[in-house]
């Protein structure tokens, strides 16, 4: 099969000749004297452009004139990128004398223009003598000059579809071989082995999507513990082990981690539990290192089953050598080619049933045939029939020799290059590209774009954006299968150009092809197994290292006309000041992950670089010579340990890309900052320390993607940020020091997403962002102090509405129940307004909520029933009922459902065996992985079922939870190592009497935990906030809490402290105000609401109180005894919001109110009927602009009377 360079050699030229006619380029005519050259360069290619298609098309052949047309290729190739790098140059050094101060000239000391005359004339001809060899070879083929160029120019038909994610697994003609490892997967055997059960085929046959399919199969949900790991070439036992234990506990663990700890990881998961564990892609045959595998796993219950597939027989026949007595290998599941007729069925495009297209079908069927029974290569071909759909073009494939294959691995190759000889020349060079990436390697999908603009692979003549072109590729890429899904994106919208959370992946028989197409463009160095393909004469522009250490010098032995350096494995690998001093042509640089703590000098040296990567590198800060790298597109910066940037950041005037997320010493933004005109996407969420965006912020003005998520420092948004009229998507969540949004927010006109969740500070919302006409998706979530929506909400045309946990919400405003466009909306514990936000999906038919009664006799098909339907939010009631338990088997089809939310509720009754019942029938309901919000009510079992005690693993999405009436559990699952959970409710369990360590796991701590609410919770006594209790400096296990409500927990403390919650309801539970403060325990929240509630008056209780002394609202509500207010609570000298309810026995107010409360605003005083004046103190508060009275006769009869004068500087105060 001939492969090599040459096979892009046809991309490379046209993409190099289409830089020739960029505008930009007379301007470097100009500036340098070049016009001449330039303009015979340009000519001579276009007369070129025949001869080119004919060589791209027929030097696929085998014959000796192909040879000499692959030669002729590569030569032209050759040509073609010197010519870019001398045209990039020459462009970069205008940039830098036109526009930049003397210092970088200096720097670049050769730009002068007389200099760059003298040394670029030179290169300049030698490129036009080589351009006029070039032409004069090609006039030994005369069918070269005759030839008509293809029609595989154009690339607009390759703009048509989308093709997106999916959770289920579509699978052909593999029935028979799935029912079969089934059978191994369920059968008992006694108790006594792990069976291994391998599954073998040539790469493409379909072995990984058959263990999908088995994997997600319903019947596998009786195992306790499910995992899968793509294991690939190279063999590495952490990796692996990491990423099981990843699988089950939604985090990987840390890098640094060794075998024996990430040994006892796994004997925690897997000890005395029934698993299924899918080894994906096995390629290692060594006995030694799959025999420590298997000690890995034995933990695991007996009975206990591992599926691995390969492609190697040496692999099955090793493991069954393996002496381990817990384990047996099975007879292995051997993959054949699929028939005729089912690789039709892959590949036959859609609606072939027209009669327009009857007769393609026995050419069709004629290309199945040729398949080889592969599916693979019959989807990749039935893409690239979907898109020519003609008679002529079907035959031009059947007719190819390149689908003569035969069923090995060339085969399946030669058959998957069909599908990359119909691509546009472009996505021959991004799909090329892909070869830079380790075989099985996680691809992010935006970086992946950003440096495929880099290298110069995306060119538009339409005026599109290159990121939607990009884009648009990656579809295509994904249509063929030459890239698969590995994590969808969190969020969807239409003008999105960037998808920071999608994640790719290639599968190993692709990768190989993107191999072989790169030829010697490729190179890698693996310094774990000692190889070097590099090519001679250094040739090679694209090269990858891999696994150095730190005594590697093979940075030495870099080619000089290297374009793009990937670093991979390379933690420890010393890089001296002049590493690149001799790379100069490089565009693209991946350094990231590294443990150096500067940058080599000769980084900046690298003024062609537009992709740098330097990611969680230990770098504080960047040299002022960072300005140099003029042509930087893409800067990735993220997990480091900087605390400044440049003072000259602004320099980057090609900047488009940058990601400074997870920068948590990140203080401030230089001035400069704004001067980044080009900027599209900015990241900069999780920089704790970030206090302030600077006023040059909304010079931005091309700025379309901008996330300050978790910047819990930042208070506000400078009101330049209203400039960003480009922006649509917007991310402020866990900023919860932002105290409003800018008034001028509806200059955004362009926003489509914007996420507040956690905004805790926000009291309401500008009535401005009712005109952002395109916004799509708000999510006001967990926003605890927003107490109103604005009143032309209506007017906006959401798809999406989250305020769930937005618990002081009083009210939505009627205009919303116009909002015609709203596909779902999200009210979790709002409890003031949940029967509007019932009331809102009943007027707008909103689909996806369902109810099933537990106590019918066809609950389990009902439940199966609703696969077919658009539900995601499901309540099963009246389980106490349900007897038929010989059947709830099949209740665990909920594992086939996509909900987001799930309720469980009983009504106790007094049966015998109830707390039995209840526990496995609660054991069998097991949620799927989907499930957000998960409610239990009702629930009377002693113990919890195993998913609950292992919730981490199942529900690793969790994001509330509420227990309500567990009358009988005496033992809370591990919700504290939830990673995702953000509110927890728990409700009248009177066996619970203590959260200690147990509540967090081994390790988890409640980073995303915003709301405790606690009810009814009699015998509970102590939560712990540290691993010990005590009041050492240990971590805060709850940090950031949001609100904490305890009512009727007369015995609860928490130990050492409380959380430093922000808003606090406290109700008859007086202990859980702080007793001795919050010690050295370190937060980023402080309180600022406070709330108390029948209680006692209590010299104790305000002493307590006096520890919340930040507070800015308080709120006293039936204080038995309370006759005046103490003067323990004058230390609240912040208090703009004042509150006294039902205070029955208050009989005056203190003078000293208006001498500590000069903050005050608002003062609301309701049925205290004993009070029967103001004090005279009170006009001395100058800021109070709302005072109402309540049921409080006397008051109101003497405030309106003799004491008005009291209240005169109040505009309007409210007498009820």
């Amino acid at each position: 099969m001939s492969g090599g360079a040459e096979m892009i050699a046809g991309a490379v030229v046209q993409r190099v000749a289409g830089m020739l006619g960029d505008n930009a380029w007379e301007r470097i005519q100009l500036l340098w004297n070049f016009q001449e050259d330039v303009q015979d360069m340009k000519s001579k290619m276009t007369d070129l452009k025949v001869a080119l298609s004919y060589a791209d098309k027929h030097s696929r052949e085998t014959d000796d004139d192909a040879l000499v047309l692959r030669h002729w290729l590569n030569k032209y190739k050759s040509v073609a990128y010197d010519m870019e790098d001398t045209l990039d140059e020459l462009l970069t050094n205008a940039m830098i004398w036109e526009n930049n101060p003397c210092t970088v000239k200096l720097f670049f000391s050769s730009i002068n223009p007389l200099i760059v005359r003298i040394t670029m004339s030179s290169k300049m001809r030698n490129i036009r003598m080589k351009l006029d060899k070039i032409a004069e070879d090609q006039k030994k083929f005369p069918s070269m000059q005759l030839a008509n160029p293809t029609g595989q120019d154009s690339t607009d038909k390759w703009r048509e579809t989308f093709i997106g994610h999916t959770d289920e697994i579509e699978m052909v003609g593999r029935a028979r071989e799935k029912k079969e490892i089934l059978i191994k997967v369920l059968q008992n055997d006694g108790g006594q082995e792990i069976s291994i059960i391998p599954v073998v085929g040539l790469g493409g046959m379909g072995k990984t999507t058959l263990a999908k399919a088995v994997y997600t199969d319903k019947e596998t949900h009786m195992f306790d513990v499910k995992a899968w790991v793509h294991v690939s070439m190279e063999f590495q036992l952490n990796k692996i082990v990491s990423g099981i234990i990843s699988h089950v506990e939604g985090s990987t663990p840390a890098n640094i981690a060794d075998l024996q700890y990430l040994k006892s990881q796994l004997d925690r998961i897997l000890c005395n539990k029934l698993y299924l564990i899918i080894l994906d892609d096995l390629w290692e045959e060594g006995w030694s290192k799959l025999e420590k595998l298997m000690e890995m796993l034995q933990s695991g219950k007996k009975g206990s089953k591992i599926i691995v597939t390969t492609r190697s027989e040496k692999v099955v026949n090793t493991l069954s050598t393996i002496r381990l007595s817990y384990f047996h290998t099975v007879d292995p599941i051997k993959l054949v080619g699929m028939s005729i007729d089912e690789c039709w069925f892959i590949m036959k495009p859609r609606n072939m049933e027209n009669c327009e297209f009857s007769d393609l079908v026995d050419i069709g069927k004629e290309i199945a045939h040729r398949c080889s029974g592969v599916p693979l290569v019959a989807k990749a071909l039935g893409y690239v029939m979907q898109k020519h759909r003609t008679r002529e073009e079907w035959m031009e494939i059947k007719n190819s020799n390149i689908l003569d294959t035969k069923d090995d691995e060339e085969g399946i190759l030669k058959g998957l290059l069909l599908s990359y000889y119909h691509m546009p020349p472009q996505l021959k060079l991004c799909f090329m590209y892909c070869s830079m990436f380790p075989m099985s390697h996680v691809i992010d999908h935006d970086c992946l774009i950003q440096q495929w603009i880099a290298l110069g692979f995306i060119q538009d003549t339409d005026g599109q954006p290159l990121q939607k072109v990009a884009m648009e590729y990656v579809n295509e890429l994904l249509g063929m299968s030459f890239l698969t899904i590995f994590t969808s994106p969190t969020v969807l919208a239409s003008r999105m150009l960037f998808k920071p959370t999608l994640k790719l992946h290639m599968h190993d028989m692709v990768h190989e092809l993107a191999r072989h197409v790169a030829g010697n463009e490729f190179s890698h160095t693996n310094g774990a197994e000692n190889r070097n393909t590099k090519r001679d004469n250094l040739n090679f522009h694209y090269h990858l290292l891999l696994n150095q250490n730190e005594t590697s010098s093979a940075y030495k032995s870099l080619a000089t006309k290297v374009r793009a350096l990937h670093f991979r494995g390379c933690d420890k690998m010393h890089l001296p000041k002049q590493a690149f001093s001799n790379t100069l042509c490089l565009r693209v640089l991946d350094l990231g992950g590294r443990q150096v703590s500067e940058l080599p000098s000769s980084v900046y040296k690298l003024k062609l670089l537009r992709y740098l990567d330097a990611s969680s590198l230990r770098i504080s800060s960047f040299s002022k010579s960072f300005n140099h790298l003029l042509n930087l597109q893409a800067l990735i910066l993220s997990n480091t340990y900087l605390k400044t940037l440049p003072t000259n950041i602004g320099c980057l005037q090609k900047l488009q890309y940058f990601d400074l997320s997870g920068c948590a010493n990140l203080n401030e933004l230089p001035t400069s900052f704004g001067d980044l005109s080009s900027l599209l996407f900015l990241n900069l969420a999780s920089c704790y320390e970030l206090e302030a965006l600077p006023m040059s912020f909304g010079n931005l003005n091309r700025l379309q993607f901008l996330s300050l998520s978790d910047c819990y420092k930042l208070n506000s948004l400078p009101e330049s940020c209203c400039q960003l009229h480009d922006l649509a998507h917007l991310d402020l969540s866990d900023c919860y020091n932002l105290g409003k949004l800018p008034d001028c927010i509806d200059q955004l006109s362009k926003l489509e997403y914007l996420n507040m969740t956690s905004c805790s500070k926000v009291q309401a919302l500008p009535e401005s962002l009712c005109k952002l006409t395109m916004l799509r998706h708000l999510n006001l979530s967990y926003c605890l102090r927003l107490e109103n929506l604005p009143s032309c909400i209506g007017d906006l045309q959401l798809q999406s509405l989250d305020i769930q946990g937005s618990f002081l919400l009083r009210d939505l405003p009627n205009s919303i129940f116009n909002m015609s466009t709203l596909k779902t909306v999200d009210g979790t514990f709002t409890y003031l307004v949940s029967s509007k936000v019932e009331k809102l999906r009943e007027n707008l038919k909103l689909e996806g909520c369902c109810k099933l009664d537990g106590g019918s006799t066809d609950l389990c098909s009902r439940i199966t029933e609703l696969k077919k339907t658009h539900c995601h939010e499901l309540e099963i009631q009246g389980l106490e009922d349900f007897k038929h338990l010989e059947g709830i088997e099949h209740a665990i089809l909920l594992n086939s459902l996509k909900l987001t939310k799930l309720i469980f509720s009983w009504q106790p009754k007094q049966y015998t065996n109830e707390t039995a019942h209840h526990k496995t029938v609660l054991g069998m309901l097991v949620p799927p992985r989907s499930v957000h919000h998960l409610a239990i009510k009702g629930y009377c079992g002693i113990e919890l079922p195993k998913w609950m005690l292992d919730i981490r693993s199942y529900l690793p999405h969790l994001t509330t939870i509420f227990l309500h009436g567990l009358m009988e559990c005496n033992r809370l699952p591990p919700l504290g190592c939830l990673p995702h959970l953000r509110a927890l409710l728990m409700t009248k369990m009177p066996k619970i009497k203590s959260v200690g360590p147990e509540f967090y796991g081994d390790y988890g701590s409640c980073q995303k935990l915003r709301m405790i609410i606690l009810a009814s919770m009699d015998n509970l006594e102590e939560w712990w906030t540290t691993r010990s209790s005590k009041q050492d400096n240990e971590l805060l296990l709850i940090p950031d809490l949001q609100m904490l409500w305890a009512s009727d927990c007369p015995k609860l403390k928490f130990l050492p402290y409380p959380p430093r919650s922000l808003t606090w309801f406290i109700e008859n539970s007086n202990h859980v105000l702080p007793e001795h403060g919050f010690g050295n325990l370190t937060s980023a929240t402080y309180p600022l609401h406070l709330s108390i509630e029948r209680a006692p008056n209590s010299p104790e209780m305000w002493r307590r109180a006096q520890h919340l002394s930040s507070i800015e609202s308080l709120t006293l509500m039936s204080i038995a005894g309370l006759r005046a207010l103490p003067e323990a609570i004058q230390c609240f000298t912040s208090l703009w919001r004042l509150s006294i309810l039902g205070c029955g026995e208050l009989e005056t107010l203190p003078e000293w109110l208006g001498d500590y409360f000069t903050c005050l605003e608002e003062i609301l005083i309701k049925t205290c009927p004993m009070l029967s004046s103001l004090p005279e103190s009170i006009r001395r508060l100058t800021k109070l602009k709302k005072l109402v009275i309540t049921n409080c006769p006397v008051l109101s009869e003497k405030c309106q009377g003799e004491d008005r004068h009291k209240i005169a500087h109040i505009l309007e105060p409210i007498f009820l």
